[in-house]
């Protein structure tokens, strides 16, 4: 039943991406508002934005009433020489959901500017050659193992500019890797798939779920214009669930046939500092309990 999916957020909603970029918002203040929205419990974003060490970060948590869900780590995986980097950030991250009581790693791919600038163009993205995939999943392998290490589960979360986006990608990915799947609406519908039929397809690998959608407007101007991912962030290509081209009714009902129990992080990809992300969040809350109702008393 879709009344066992329980829902988090996290900072990139506020868009914190990355950790050190000079105009993310202060972590108190996402927390301060991730706590006023009701949603209750959240993925931690980039390690190193909220404070890693233990006693402080169950602090924060704590006295807002927020439960911890996870982290991600959104790495350059498809280059071998930052495989050290990667295994050290890593290991942080899984420090940090521990110190937390997080249960998940979320594994990402960072685009990179030959895929940047073909997000969601399946025919212009060049795929990567044998030798090169084999090396970036000897590295996927290697940062689920420090997950499973800690104690948590990895999910790889196909991603709009990364080199595991579009449909043959993901199928690629489960053919070679028994990893389980973080698959997420929006970047699903970025690539140009329904996002409900992918998660009927791929329903036995999902360990973890975001909910994201995009604006039909935005992403028509964004195919037209050929714009790269970064600036179909900066045009608003991300927007509140339902207010865009992912059918969110439909995505609840497929979860329910395939039993899908655990977490659904709602996020909103943006520029950090653009719009209002707690009235967006706000918003997407109402629309999936809605929703989830709905679908509930079928």
């Amino acid at each position: 039943m879709t009344d066992t999916i329980k829902y988090a957020t996290g900072p990139v909603t506020w868009g914190v991406d990355f950790a050190d970029t000079p105009t993310n918002p202060s972590y108190t203040q996402v927390l301060d508002e991730i706590a006023q929205s009701g949603i209750g419990a959240l993925e931690l974003g980039p390690v190193g934005y909220l404070p890693e060490k233990p006693a402080i970060l169950r602090r924060e948590l704590s006295q807002r009433g927020l439960t911890a869900v996870g982290s991600f780590v959104f790495e350059d995986l498809h280059d071998p020489r930052q495989r050290q980097a990667i295994e050290a950030t890593t290991r942080r991250a899984c420090a940090a959901i521990r110190a937390a009581r997080g249960t998940v790693l979320v594994i990402i791919d960072r685009p990179s500017e030959p895929r940047i600038a073909t997000a969601g163009q399946t025919r212009r993205a060049a795929r990567l050659e044998p030798a090169a995939w084999a090396a970036m999943l000897d590295t996927t392998r290697a940062v689920a193992a420090i997950a499973e290490e800690h104690g948590l589960r990895p999910a790889f979360h196909p991603h709009a500019g990364g080199y595991v986006e579009f449909a043959d990608e993901i199928e690629r990915l489960l053919a070679d890797t028994d990893l389980g799947l973080c698959l997420d609406t929006g970047h699903m519908a970025y690539a140009g798939m329904v996002a409900h039929d992918g998660l009927r397809t791929y329903g036995r690998r999902i360990t973890h779920l975001h909910l994201k959608d995009i604006r039909a407007d935005v992403l028509a101007h964004v195919e037209a214009e050929r714009l790269g991912f970064w600036d179909a962030l900066a045009a608003g290509i991300f927007c509140p669930l339902g207010a865009g081209v992912v059918d969110l009714p439909a995505c609840l009902g497929i979860l329910e046939e395939i039993g899908y129990a655990g977490y659904a992080t709602i996020e909103q990809d943006r520029v950090p500092g653009s719009g209002a992300p707690l009235a967006d969040l706000q918003e997407s809350l109402r629309v999936v309990r809605a929703a989830q109702a709905a679908v509930s008393a079928r």
